[in-house]
């Protein structure tokens, strides 16, 4: 086959040939393996696709996808579960391994220590796998507590037989500027219309239960604002109802432009309507809304945005404990403080809540938490 490369030298010859055998050498061996990616070819996405099944399963070895949450064996318990929801939009076509931030970890644990008797349920809106090959020390700590539940879900499938699955359709959700928040709005939402319990956002440190605290409150920001970093509802009743109404506001006044409107201003819109009473009128006199309350300022949120530095600089550290002493949970307003970590055992009021209140993850942050 080669006898028309004879004006070659015989050593290029050999060479040739070589290169030749390894070409095709390289294409049997890759022709026997085991595929290790997707049958689906790489491409791009919407943003409407993170969300969406595809054949992304069609794997032959490796990670196992989540359980879907409404397909799983064992479902939420109705208005005795904490909610955790991770948005954020993955490929549909990659095989994201669950990676949870050391501070997203703390979160979660917090939940389930102060909460035994409530299943604390983290679901996340994209496919994500687990990997057994892979070391996670956050995952294991999280899975040493028996209530602590990882699961996924499909929007479409969420959405359907509730007050908006045929405005999802639409997709207007899916051209916000803020996809991930959004998202994150409507899912919360969803989930307290489905289940009931409690929701929690993945930047808080819960210190103490809730267990005991009836089903149906917010809490305020300040006199006019109500925030929707929890929220609990009943799964029948007030709650249900409520769920239905914040639902249709979503749509009604869903704007992808706003980064709060369809969140904090959401809820702010609707309890003073359903309650026929304003923020400041709700904090003053608890009993103006029969079967829901609206907890101050010092229950959810103690220091505003603002000054999320204190719990992060140690010359804030006794004045923030002390501002914080009678609350439920600490927000940590993830948009102004993810960047800002702090090594491990610094003398702060985050350090310290966390060695408390989430002390596996805590312990298993690494260097910097």
């Amino acid at each position: 086959m080669f006898q028309g490369l004879s004006y070659l030298s015989r050593g290029r010859r050999l060479v040739l040939c070589f290169l030749v055998l390894c070409v095709l050498f390289f294409i049997v061996f890759h022709a026997q393996r085991k595929p290790r990616t997707p049958l689906s070819p790489r491409r791009p996405f919407s943003p409407y696709e993170c969300f969406m099944e595809t054949d992304s399963d069609s794997w032959n070895e490796g990670p196992r996808r989540l359980e879907d949450v409404l397909l799983s064996d064992t479902l939420p318990p109705a208005g005795r579960s904490i909610f955790f929801h991770e948005t954020r939009c993955r490929s549909p076509y990659s095989q994201y391994i669950l990676n949870l931030t050391a501070r997203q970890a703390c979160s979660i644990e917090s939940a389930a220590l102060h909460n035994p008797n409530f299943q604390v349920f983290v679901l996340f809106a994209s496919s994500t796998y687990i990997s057994d090959d892979q070391k996670n020390p956050l995952y294991d700590a999280l899975k040493s507590y028996k209530n602590v539940n990882f699961r996924q879900l499909n929007i479409r499938r969420y959405a359907k037989d509730t007050p908006i699955e045929d405005w999802l359709e639409k997709r207007d959700l899916f051209r916000s500027k803020f996809l991930t928040e959004h998202m994150s709005d409507l899912l919360r939402l969803l989930t307290l219309y489905r289940f009931g319990g409690v929701y929690m956002d993945l930047d808080v440190v819960v210190l103490r239960s809730l267990e005991n605290v009836p089903l149906n409150y917010v809490g305020a920001h300040d006199n006019m604002t109500l925030g929707n970093a929890v929220i609990s509802l009943e799964p029948r009743g007030i709650g249900h109802k409520i769920a239905k109404l914040f639902l249709r506001d979503y749509q009604q006044h869903y704007n992808g432009n706003d980064y709060v409107s369809n969140g904090p201003s959401l809820i702010s819109r609707v309890i003073p309507k359903y309650c026929n009473a304003n923020v400041k009128e709700l904090l003053n006199n608890p009993q103006l809304c029969v079967g829901f309350h609206v907890f101050n300022s010092s229950a959810f949120f103690p220091l505003e945005w603002p000054q999320w530095t204190h719990f992060i600089l140690p010359k804030f550290l006794n004045d923030t404990l002390t501002r914080t002493k009678d609350s439920y949970l600490i927000h940590l307003w993830n948009k102004a403080s993810f960047r800002t970590l702090f090594k491990v055992g610094s003398n702060n009021a985050y350090g310290k809540y966390a060695e408390l209140h989430c002390p596996k993850s805590y312990a298993a942050a690494g260097q910097y938490f």
